[in-house]
């Protein structure tokens, strides 16, 4: 055997070792995550996707120190963990974004109608109102236990301030419940 052919057998067998390792520890993760979830900790959803990829080194190429190089017709994995709906998972920095002018609006519906200025609580929480159905649906999914309080807040505010004299009591205790539920979900990390 000539010392080409000897090498490039020798990197072959490199790859399809790392291919091995890789599917073990695939195999493993796999395993791990599906212990947790069946030890009753919080549920997860786990996605995996399977590909088939053509090598597309060289046989005396050097296998790149990131990631590993696969043979032709090996199969890889690649597995998602994400929170199950309505775990309550944190927001993102642009969910955040989204969040905070709604919240705003809440603040300055309560500061208002503490001070008895209803025609601005309206207004502000008229301005909540036209925001709310964009950011709804990011809050069903990411408040968990929290986003009963502040869809019963939203709806407490509603009715108080709909009546033909509205109830300023009713309203500044809804602001507040759906104010401290959206901070808590502001507040996860």
């Amino acid at each position: 055997m000539s010392i080409k052919n000897f090498t490039q057998t020798s990197i072959m067998s490199t790859q399809q070792t790392k291919v091995k390792a890789t599917s073990v520890l695939t195999i493993l993760c796999l395993s791990a995550a599906l212990a947790i979830t069946s030890c009753g900790q919080k549920a997860t959803e786990t996605t995996t996707t399977s590909t088939t990829t053509e090598a597309t080194t060289k046989p005396d190429a050097t296998t790149p120190t990131t990631g590993a190089t696969t043979a032709p017709g090996t199969s890889t994995s690649t597995t998602t963990t994400t929170p199950a709906a309505g775990a309550g998972a944190a927001l993102t920095a642009a969910e955040k974004t989204q969040l905070t002018p709604v919240k705003t609006a809440l603040v300055m519906a309560n500061t208002a109608i503490k001070g008895g200025d209803v025609a601005k609580a309206k207004t502000q929480f008229t301005k909540f109102t036209s925001l709310w159905p964009t950011v709804e649906p990011i809050v069903k999914a990411k408040a968990g236990a929290n986003y009963e309080p502040i869809a019963s807040g939203i709806k407490t505010v509603t009715t108080a301030m709909s009546a033909a004299t509205p109830d300023k009591t009713k309203a500044a205790e809804g602001l507040n419940q759906a104010i401290t539920a959206m901070n808590a979900l502001l507040a996860k990390k």
